[in-house]
């Protein structure tokens, strides 16, 4: 060359460079862009089959399976005071609604109250008497027929 590069020169980097310029290191192998590629593909059509099997009543599936795991952490956490016939009630009344909502009676959006209340009662790890109460009547709420 006739001008002597200095190194801020060199670190500067023309666009005609670029292309004149014979092409770089690969930094992968060839295979990691198709493993990526592949994988992406593979996560867009789960995206896609989730979004068929919720659309299409598995939502529904899915709510009553995490009522029913919902009421597996709820009964370990009772205090003494709840009594049996308290326990009974929040799981006749829990049961019946999980039932309702896969059965396509009660609409999903009808659990939101129920699963907040839940989400309150539950956050302390106990529950207390009132707060069985308190569930199994948002419970009983959530299950009655839409108009």
């Amino acid at each position: 060359m006739s001008v002597s590069e200095t190194s801020e020169t060199a670190r500067f980097r023309w666009p005609s460079q670029y292309y004149s310029d014979p092409s770089p290191e690969v930094a992968f192998p060839r295979g990691v862009t198709y493993g990526c590629g592949a994988a992406s593909v593979l996560v867009l059509v789960l995206i896609f089959a989730g979004g068929a099997f919720l659309s299409s009543g598995g939502l529904s599936q899915f709510m009553g399976f995490a009522l029913g795991m919902t009421m597996g952490d709820v009964r370990g956490i009772y205090t003494k005071e709840v009594t049996a016939a308290e326990k009974q009630a929040l799981d006749a009344a829990i049961e019946a609604l999980r039932k309702n909502v896969q059965d396509g009676k009660v609409p999903v959006s009808q659990l939101q109250p129920v699963l907040e209340i839940l989400r309150k009662t539950m956050s302390d790890g106990k529950m207390q008497p009132a707060e069985v109460r308190q569930v199994t009547a948002a419970a009983r709420k959530a299950n009655r027929p839409v108009p």
